[in-house]
């Protein structure tokens, strides 16, 4: 009985088969066979071998072998319709440019495999927000790579991403990724489908793609002859046009550069193997190291955002407390200097049937007929409402990494001049401040820094007149 007979559909034999060609894979790829002995590993927890995720990642692993040393899982086998379609996937990922990308890994380069999973990865995982402009600035860099636009000259060290697997004396070319089996020329991302297990396929299926697009490769056996006499020359030229591109692409990279996943898609354009000599970690731990130095940078630009957003917030409550554009202010202001519960009595008492009706009364007719006071009283509310989605988003972080304490200390002081100030300005609703127009969550913050920056000020200068610092 032939070995391809004795196959069974038991994903260990899988493994079974990855393994043989291990010693060979190390060679070339280290760090890819590193990450390989970490799924062997866990291939021997209890029904792991069942989990879609591992069987997923046995895919991955598939093509990636395949990718370096050629068809390695026989056409026939039982499992070679799943694997080629598992690699072609990413579970739970709804992004479909990304998806369609993901379906064309079997004929990328390792480095824009592992571009493409990594991203994958992060947006499947809520870490990272499609409509961000860095994520959708990569997924379209990522998306030119992939599905380059016809007669779209590629960047110089693109061309042998797609180029023939072997050199120039016909032997294969161990630093080139080949081909999986079974697949044909990338479609466009609307056409593009998922892998068909034992589709044939030319030797060198890229060469038909490119040929497509741009006319048959100067280099072509057919061609060589026409170009014998004149090699010195075009050679000349060629590099010359090839420097010139160069140089245009690395003022693209000046103009695009700037933050979170957009310098994945500068290493993709630039010139890279497939395998590098040294390879370090995995694809999976590079991102893991990534995502965290991203992430910590978002959110430090997040946390700045929302401390722009309370500053704002803070001008535009003393704009209207020092400068307002109507008199109603300073009367509101007046009363509550007699009334026992000071300003905050004064406002819950303006309203209809209240103790200060009528300067609820005075208040109405000055919104309606002072623009330029009602301008004050919108961008007070505006500036509120920001602040407080921020302020929240800015508490959800802190928990996330492990430091509450440190981003409500970031924000006190800002918080506290809100919490005093809002709660002496009158509110969208009768009978209300500006600040209960805030979520019940962000008042909260408000009360508690009030309250500390009123502790603080005491200890420091102790007597009645102590009072939070404006």
């Amino acid at each position: 009985m032939s070995e391809a007979q004795q196959k069974t559909g038991d994903i260990e034999d899988v493994l079974k088969t990855l393994d043989r060609v291990q010693s060979e894979y190390r060679k070339q790829a280290p760090g890819q066979a590193a990450a390989y002995d970490r799924l062997r590993q866990e291939s021997r927890e209890p029904d792991v071998h069942n989990d879609p995720g591992f069987r997923t990642r046995v895919a991955y692993a598939v093509q990636d072998v395949e990718r370096l040393l050629g068809p390695t899982l026989e056409k026939e086998h039982p499992l070679r319709t799943e694997m080629t379609e598992r690699a072609a996937h990413y579970p739970g990922l709804n992004e479909p440019v990304v998806a369609a990308m993901m379906r064309e890994t079997h004929r990328l380069q390792q480095p824009e495999v592992n571009a493409i999973r990594t991203l994958a990865s992060e947006l499947v995982e809520g870490r990272q927000d499609p409509d961000h402009p860095d994520i959708a600035h990569t997924i379209e860099n990522l998306r030119a790579t992939v599905f380059p636009e016809p007669g779209h000259q590629p960047a110089p060290g693109h061309d042998h991403a797609a180029g023939s697997a072997h050199d120039e004396k016909g032997q294969p070319d161990k630093t080139r990724g080949m081909a999986s089996p079974g697949e044909g020329a990338p479609p466009g991302p609307e056409q593009s489908a998922s892998s068909q297990p034992g589709q044939t396929h030319t030797t060198d299926p890229q060469k038909d793609f490119r040929e497509k697009q741009t006319g048959p490769a100067k280099d072509a056996p057919e061609s060589r002859s026409t170009m014998d006499g004149n090699g010195t020359k075009e050679n000349a030229a060629a590099n010359t046009r090839e420097m010139n591109a160069a140089a245009r692409d690395q003022e693209d990279v000046k103009v695009i550069r700037g933050g979170g996943f957009a310098r994945l898609a500068e290493a993709i354009a630039s010139r890279i193997d497939s395998q590098p000599a040294n390879p370090a970690s995995s694809w999976m731990e590079k991102a893991a190291d990534f995502s965290t130095r991203l992430h910590n940078a978002r959110d430090e630009k997040s946390l700045e955002a929302t401390e722009r957003l309370g500053k704002q917030a803070v001008e535009a409550l003393r704009d209207l407390r020092e400068r307002p554009a109507s008199s109603i202010m300073a009367a509101i202001s007046d009363a509550g200097k007699g009334d026992p519960d000071g300003v905050a009595g004064v406002l819950s008492e303006m309203k209809a049937g209240g103790r200060y009706a009528d300067l609820h009364s005075q208040f109405v007719t000055e919104k309606q007929n002072n623009q330029a006071f009602a301008a004050q009283l919108e961008n007070v509310t505006s500036r509120l409402e920001a602040y407080g989605k921020g302020r929240e988003a800015a508490e959800a972080t802190g928990q996330r990494m492990g430091m509450s304490g440190s981003v409500t200390q970031r924000f006190t002081q800002i918080d506290a001049e809100i919490g005093r100030t809002a709660a002496e300005v009158p509110g969208k609703k009768e009978g209300a401040s500006a600040l209960e127009d805030m979520s019940e969550k962000v008042r909260e913050m408000m009360h508690k820094a009030v309250t500390a920056v009123t502790d603080f000020m005491t200890r420091m200068n102790p007597g009645p007149t102590a009072s939070p610092a404006p």
